[in-house]
């Protein structure tokens, strides 16, 4: 029981064997060995240039992306044109005077 360590915490005593303090200190120096690893690091940039053909590319896929856009705004657009003209009919309904769906009106 020489190399055991008791260590009150809490109330409760705990004990510590050099097994254990020995796994901790490998675990931090590992750890250590990691962090300066990653810290120390060479960090390796490569620049391409852009050419002709990335441009052209890139181009093409804005406009099929634009034309995407526009076929799926579709849909929304009509709704909201039709909105607009169903207001100004109801306004112009109210400016005459005469109701919109009356019996009468037709």
């Amino acid at each position: 029981m020489l190399s055991d360590h008791v260590l009150s915490f809490a109330g409760r005593s705990i004990t510590i064997t050099s097994h254990d303090l020995l796994l901790a200190g490998f675990s931090v120096l590992i750890g250590l060995v990691f962090w300066a690893a990653l810290h120390f690091h060479r960090k390796r940039v490569v620049v391409l240039q852009r050419s002709g053909g990335v441009e052209q590319v890139t181009l093409e896929l804005s406009r099929i992306a634009d034309a995407l856009e526009r076929l799926a705004n579709q849909p929304a657009d009509r709704a909201i044109s039709r909105a607009i003209r169903r207001q100004q009919q109801q306004r112009t309904d109210e400016e005459s005077g005469r109701m919109p769906y009356s019996m009468f009106g037709r």
